[in-house]
């Protein structure tokens, strides 16, 4: 006997009555009962392996007295076999993979059991949202330090080709930059379906080189990468090992700029700051837009952390969330294990998630966060204000201005020489981000850029200028920072 939609919701409304209030029922939100027979009893809509296990553990005895109840002419249940599936029944080609994907609530994919494909899928139900196995950009939670991010992709989907080409976006590992990537790849294809795009990691792209190279069919991999209308590379940093693959991609990126396709590229570093970077290349990556996407901010992280929880089926509440936040640093890809690790738990174990069942369970990952926040304390966080404040008031003490002349518009040399000064020290000796730093100076974020570009090129020329920053540097090495910390912190390299 085959299961109609209101039948499985009946038989879900029953266990969700029947099990106690303590237990965990966030595997119920996508539980689908899906065929009856005399030997068997088909369930699917499991999220994950772990609550597969949990139900087969703790709740099978549970579900066959509610089953004997709706269907006493199927009974004895106890007599049946019980089949948990992961995922549900659907007429979707695709296969979605729920578990931290940022763009749906329920979890649906394909079921492998023949017998299973042949039955009529079982409809969503109202509260569900339209699952894609595909990163969205409308699925990407912006904040104050990605904001700008956010919208430029927004625009190069809009306006492919037009709007900042190429388009460079580069930041930690976990700040999201893969996901914009895959959020404008996936949109350029659903806005303009005859339209071809390639997204690739720089390993990817190096390996797929030197295979061509070794084969003499290089003509087959540029028309591969330049035969598209919109390019889009991962981890740029990837290339420094091999000069050749870097002119090949310099030469990749004319072409395409050429005919007006887009280019999008991610990094870990600015192309200003990847030392070992062909100056052709880094120049025509200056050409167009580059943006630091910023680790996100706790209250961003929340939004996320929430966010995946609901589409994973972990419960977490407010309270916990925040204790997360504020206690694990670290990227996306770290939260996505605390999750995973507080779900298993909750199933396993049959325990609500609180805030002592988190300082347990994530003991080691607090303990870490702890000494590594106690570390960098002095160098990242508690002492930044006062770091300005020493780093503005020493550049005016140097070349002779007032703070308001550091602020202000006037274009001598002296007020010059400082504003770069200030700009080059505050990103040397702080953890503060390019669009926070402009906010101290009086400038926006490509303006700070701009300027930190200016530095390099004038330490490389004027020998006095290069001194007095380095005398700069040592000077907060020995007074207020230890010296690993600051060499962590350093970004732009000369």
């Amino acid at each position: 006997m085959e299961l109609n939609q209101n039948q499985s919701l009946e038989f879900k409304e029953c266990v969700r009555r029947t099990l106690p209030p303590q237990a965990c029922q966030s595997w119920l939100n996508s539980l689908q009962l899906l065929k009856i027979t005399p030997s068997k009893v088909v369930i699917c809509g499991i999220p994950h392996k772990i609550y597969r296990y949990e139900i087969k553990t703790n709740h099978e005895p549970l579900l066959k007295k509610v089953l004997d109840e709706l269907y006493p002419e199927k009974a004895p249940f106890s007599e049946k076999k019980f089949e948990y599936k992961i995922g549900c029944s659907t007429s979707r080609k695709k296969t979605v993979q729920t578990e931290f994907d940022l763009n749906q609530e329920q979890f649906v994919t394909k079921i492998d059991d023949p017998e299973l494909k042949k039955t009529k899928p079982v409809r969503q139900t109202e509260s569900a949202v339209e699952s894609s196995c595909y990163n969205l950009l409308d699925s990407y939670i912006p904040g104050k330090r990605n904001l700008l991010a956010f919208r430029a992709s927004r625009a190069i989907v809009d306006m492919p080709g037009v709007a900042f080409n190429p388009f460079v976006i580069y930041g930690e590992s976990g700040a999201g930059k893969t996901h914009l990537l895959d959020g404008i790849n996936n949109e350029l294809q659903q806005s303009t379906p005859n339209k071809k795009t390639v997204q690739v990691s720089a390993e990817d792209f190096l390996n797929d080189f030197i295979n061509h190279l070794r084969s003499s069919k290089m003509k087959e991999f540029r028309d591969r990468y330049r035969k598209v209308d919109a390019f889009l590379m991962d981890d740029l940093q990837a290339l420094v090992p091999s000069s050749k693959c870097q002119v090949e991609l310099l030469h990749t990126i004319n072409a395409l700029r050429k005919k007006k396709a887009q280019i999008v590229i991610a990094s870990q570093e600015a192309p200003t700051q990847i030392s070992k970077l062909s100056s052709g290349l880094r120049g025509r990556l200056e050409s167009g837009l580059t943006v630091d996407i910023g680790i996100p901010d706790d209250k961003t992280r929340i939004a996320i952390l929430e966010s995946k929880a609901k589409e994973s089926g972990i419960p977490l509440n407010d309270e916990l969330a925040k204790f997360i936040v504020q206690h694990i640093k670290g990227g996306i890809g770290r939260m996505e294990g605390v999750l995973l690790r507080l779900g298993v738990h909750a199933s396993l174990l049959n325990e609500e998630l609180t805030v002592d069942l988190a300082r347990c369970a994530l003991k080691d990952w607090l303990e870490d966060s702890a000494q590594t926040s106690k570390s960098l304390e002095h160098a990242q966080g508690k002492f930044t204000d006062e770091t300005e404040k020493k780093i503005l008031q020493r550049i005016c003490v140097m070349f002779q201005i007032s703070e308001e002349g550091l602020h202000s518009y006037r274009r001598d040399r002296k007020h010059t020489k400082a504003r770069q000064a200030a700009v080059y020290l505050l990103k040397q000796l702080t953890s503060l981000s390019l669009s926070e730093i402009g906010t101290i100076v009086g400038r926006n974020h490509s303006t700070v850029h701009a300027t930190l570009k200016k530095v390099r090129e004038r330490m490389s020329k004027d020998d006095f200028f290069q001194k007095q920053m380095q005398t700069f540097l040592q000077e907060f090495e020995e007074k207020s920072f230890p010296y690993h910390s600051l060499e962590q912190n350093r970004s732009y390299r000369f």
